[in-house]
């Protein structure tokens, strides 16, 4: 299952108080790919999101987090992120060693999260990615896995909410003709889009 121990134990634990707070139904838990390197993307509601994804994700995702939740909220709470196997990105910069940290966790057939609104957004309205995932993408050669999280208004204990997993999208379908800052926002536009399209569907 590609799991680190201390990501079994916590995941086991909260698993069940999870699905007990948080109503979830999931959709297309057929699209989750059992092997090689992935791109999961999806709209971000909350600081709850990585949970509810891992939940029925039988390998371990790595999340690029903002900076600032390794250094603003404790020694104890960066620790904790570390051994989670996140790392940190540093945001509207080009933060070069996020990139290499993802790529090589990538080479390794590993799984990368993404959230590409760059922050949360509550609404369920339509957005425009930002241009990191699909540079990754591209330099990496990997395919990406769109996610939705869709529920109405803030996403907290005891609402309904629908996750969807869409098709994979394979490396080779992405739109790349070089390596432009237009072409790489072309590319996320079409993750993007594929994002929107299951939000439009609501529950």
């Amino acid at each position: 299952m590609n799991l680190s121990p201390l990501y079994q134990i916590l995941l086991r634990i909260f698993t069940l108080p999870g699905l007990l707070l948080f109503w979830v139904r999931y959709r297309g838990l057929r699209n989750i790919p059992n092997g090689g390197r992935v791109i999961v993307c999806s709209n971000h509601k909350s600081v709850f999101d990585p949970f509810l994804l891992a939940i029925p994700f039988r390998r371990q995702i790595r999340y690029m987090a903002k900076s600032e939740l390794f250094t603003d909220h404790g020694r104890l709470a960066g620790l904790v992120l570390k051994l989670l196997g996140a790392f940190p990105v540093s945001r509207n910069t080009a933060d070069r060693a996020s990139v290499r940290a993802a790529q090589g966790i990538l080479a390794n057939d590993g799984v990368v999260g993404i959230f590409p609104q760059g922050g949360c957004v509550f609404g369920n309205e339509p957005f425009r990615a930002k241009a990191g995932v699909a540079l990754l993408a591209e330099r990496a050669r990997a395919p990406v896995l769109p996610v939705s999280i869709y529920c109405r208004g803030l996403l907290r204990p005891f609402k309904r909410i629908t996750i969807r997993f869409g098709e994979l999208i394979p490396y080779e379908k992405l739109p790349f003709r070089g390596r432009s800052m237009a072409q790489m926002r072309r590319c996320a536009s079409l993750i993007a889009g594929k994002i929107n399209a299951m939000l439009e569907e609501g529950h």
